[in-house]
């Protein structure tokens, strides 16, 4: 059974009368085998559920709760470019469609809010680093095998810091192409003039990353090391570089109530240089091609996050429904309306 949740999607469209009409109809048909039709399966898939002739246009009643109109209502055009049909009638499916993101919200025994991307947490993305990520540069450059350590790694605070100053200290030169190099500068970490922590780079790159060539392969000395010693990534390298691509958040109300977010990160995330990016991993179907959905493939790195409860409840609540109830992420859609 589901713990007690609250599941939150909003969204409107502008369609006419007979359209909604003739969709609606659809909802209220199976096959003849008794499951839904393939026009109902594609519908559900795309997030729609029924549509409404009410004054705002307001689609579907989501796991038993009625949207709400008002500015939490996403708005947009209804555009019609494919005919889906399964023999019993034709519809036109959306072939444009805005960020949408679904999210379910739990309480832990502390009291405290934890509020989840259930969109992105359901989703096939990857690391495809080393499997032609184009990386983060102004430009498609997927032949320097940069990934995002382009522009080095900010520390989070001492502890961090001080964990991969110890790690850099156990590799040997073999593992680490630029130990020699960061000898000289004095250390592969230095403090910028806003008094930030952040890796060297050399040659615009992280000085942690091997480069194509070296004899362990490109890729990040740090990970490489933990994995060749049977240990995890996440013990070795700084706390920013193993979080991504999910982000974690958290605010505290006036009184005391803490609502935490886990949600998937976006080029805003990097600050004003994300916009600048030729290419982010999340926004890009390129990325969403793993055989797991995020939930099983980062737990480690979740439940590192936030904690055991949390991510227990989430588990649960994920289990307990087939992918086909949950909204495909925004660059699914658009990939699939494309093809």
């Amino acid at each position: 059974m589901r713990p007690d949740a609250t599941f939150v999607r909003g969204l409107s469209v502008k369609a006419s009368v007979g359209f909604i009409e003739q969709v609606n109809g659809l909802f209220d048909r199976s096959s003849s085998t008794g499951q839904p039709s393939l026009i109902h399966w594609k519908l559900r898939s795309a997030g729609i559920y029924r549509l409404s002739e009410s004054g705002d246009r307001k689609v579907g009643k989501f796991l038993g709760d009625c949207l709400e109109s008002g500015s939490d209502l996403v708005k947009f055009s209804w555009h019609v470019n494919t005919i889906y049909r399964d023999g019993e009638g034709t519809v036109a499916a959306v072939s444009s469609l805005p960020d949408l993101h679904e999210w379910v919200s739990f309480s832990d025994s502390d009291g405290d809010t934890w509020l989840f991307d259930v969109t992105f947490m359901v989703s096939n993305y990857m690391c495809i680093y080393g499997r032609g990520c184009p990386g983060v540069f102004t430009e498609l450059a997927p032949e320097y095998e940069h990934g995002c350590c382009t522009y080095g790694a900010h520390f989070v605070d001492d502890e961090d810091r001080g964990l991969v100053i110890q790690r850099a200290e156990q590799m040997s030169a073999e593992e680490w192409q630029l130990k020699d190099r960061a000898a000289e500068m004095g250390g592969p970490i230095y403090q910028n003039d806003e008094g930030e922590w952040i890796t060297e780079t050399i040659d615009d790159a992280c000085i942690f990353l091997n480069r194509p060539g070296h004899s362990a392969g490109a890729g990040c000395a740090l990970h490489q090391a933990a994995l060749s010693r049977g240990e995890r990534p996440i013990d070795w390298k700084p706390d920013v570089c193993w979080q991504v691509p999910i982000r974690f958040d958290d605010s505290t109300d006036d009184s005391g109530h803490t609502t935490y977010i886990v949600r998937e990160w976006k080029r805003r995330d990097w600050g004003e240089g994300g916009v600048e990016f030729a290419w982010w991993c999340t926004d890009n179907q390129l990325a969403f091609v793993g055989d797991r959905p995020v939930w099983r493939s980062l737990r480690d790195e979740l439940l590192e996050l936030v904690g055991e409860e949390p991510y227990g409840m989430l588990v649960d609540y994920l289990s307990d429904g087939p992918a086909g109830e949950f909204l495909p992420h925004p660059r699914v859609r658009k990939h699939n309306s494309e093809v």
